[in-house]
């Protein structure tokens, strides 16, 4: 158990009513903290992917509001669409300047977390942790400068230079380094980090959110088709969703089902005005997936071949095997040492359309071999993944309790 004074300060870009992995894991972990501690999160105002202002929102200076037992103040914040890389900038560093006036003036934390992405949350986190004397928790979402480099054509020398001595400077006045794969630890030890400071707190899944549902089932048309290839998330470069427009028209009786928005979803849509069985339905509500996920027959889960994304576990991939489905996986790495491990699905080559239509035909022909994934991608998910220990593991570590 925490002590009565523990105060727990999380800054994070992102965070519900927006979704996503950084905000789900962030909602999740939040509102058990919240049980032991006062949690507060600090975050921008809601405007991702699309860069408008969600509904019952507003871009103002400074709104709090509860969620269940934890304090978020929402930021004004510079909108932008996540295709916008200048002014993506400006909104992140914009909030590295916003966050730590806010954090310095409302919140008096023993234990200060930032999360990354974007990696400027760390330099607000860090001054408001030195200045407040609190624990400075760094945790590590994605490497940079590399994840840049790996989805976009960004060549500024010194940009670049200035973000890898921001996050070495990070790395080594953090108090403990969380990683969410295990593969992130060996650049920070080969950046000659203590080794004692990093702990491993992986993204985590609450089965019972994705049981069997009937909501929001209207996305799904079974009329002109026998199987569902449905994925829901993000839709950016990294994602190279491209794959399915090489795919869809060498499978017959097949739909596509896009479920998400971001940077590339307009491009991709233009290119599939052809494809009569690739839909896209627009980004939907957190609490829509499950009933989505009920009606597929099929998850599929992708990112573009590059060597920075062996490293990656999708949230979407925990997912899917939550909802029981099997999974056509289009990741390598530490995502498909997962899903053979669990024996939830089918991986193929990253980017290869045909491969992608031979890993669904195996799946329609072999219904049985479908439900064997399936059960087996839950029941891994339920003993490996399961935000309760995750969230009691994290807490003990940045808290340094015992085990």
């Amino acid at each position: 158990m925490t002590d009565e004074f523990e105060s727990i300060l999380v800054v994070t870009q992102y965070f519900p009513p927006e979704t996503g992995a950084s905000q789900t894991r962030w909602d999740e972990l939040s509102k058990r903290w919240s049980e032991e501690a006062a949690v507060t999160v600090l975050t921008s105002a809601p405007d991702y992917p699309e860069g408008e202002i969600y509904d019952g929102y507003d871009n103002q200076w400074l709104r709090h509001e509860k969620r269940d037992d934890v304090d978020v103040f929402y930021t004004k914040t510079i909108t932008s669409p996540s295709g916008d890389l200048l002014r993506r900038s400006l909104k992140f560093f914009w909030f590295m300047l916003i966050s730590m006036a806010v954090g310095l003036r409302y919140v008096s934390p023993s234990v200060v977390i930032a999360t990354s992405p974007q990696p400027l949350t760390g330099v607000s986190a860090w001054v408001i942790a030195r200045i407040k004397r609190a624990t400075f928790v760094f945790e590590i979402r994605d490497l940079w400068p590399e994840s840049i480099l790996a989805v976009s054509d960004f060549d500024n020398g010194f940009v670049i230079w200035l973000l890898k001595r921001t996050v070495t400077f990070l790395y080594h006045r953090a108090d403990h380094l969380i990683i969410v794969v295990q593969a992130f630890a060996d650049p920070l030890t080969e950046a000659d980090v203590d080794e004692s400071k990093i702990s491993y707190q992986p993204n985590g899944i609450n089965p019972e959110f994705y049981q069997i549902s009937n909501t929001h089932t209207d996305l799904l048309s079974h009329n002109s088709t026998d199987l569902t290839v449905s994925y829901v998330g993000t839709i950016g470069r990294a994602h190279g969703l491209s794959v399915i427009l090489d795919a869809a028209p060498k499978l017959d009786g097949v739909e596509f089902l896009i479920v998400g928005d971001g940077a590339e979803k307009e491009t991709l849509e233009q290119a599939a005005t052809n494809h009569d069985n690739v839909v896209f339905t627009g980004r939907c509500p957190k609490e829509e997936v499950p009933g989505i996920l009920a009606k597929s027959d099929i998850a599929l889960v992708h990112l573009q071949p590059n060597d920075l994304f062996k490293m990656a576990l999708p949230s979407k991939l925990l997912e899917s095997m939550a909802a029981e489905l099997p999974v056509v996986l289009g990741v390598q790495g530490e995502a498909e040492r997962v899903l053979t491990e669990a024996n939830a699905g089918i991986v193929f080559e990253p980017g290869n359309g045909e491969a992608l239509a031979t890993a669904v035909r195996q799946l329609r022909e072999n219904p049985d071999k479908r439900r064997e994934y399936a059960v087996a991608g839950r029941e891994y998910v339920a003993e490996h993944f399961d935000w309760d220990t995750i969230a009691r593991n994290y807490l003990d570590t940045i808290l340094d309790n015992p085990a």
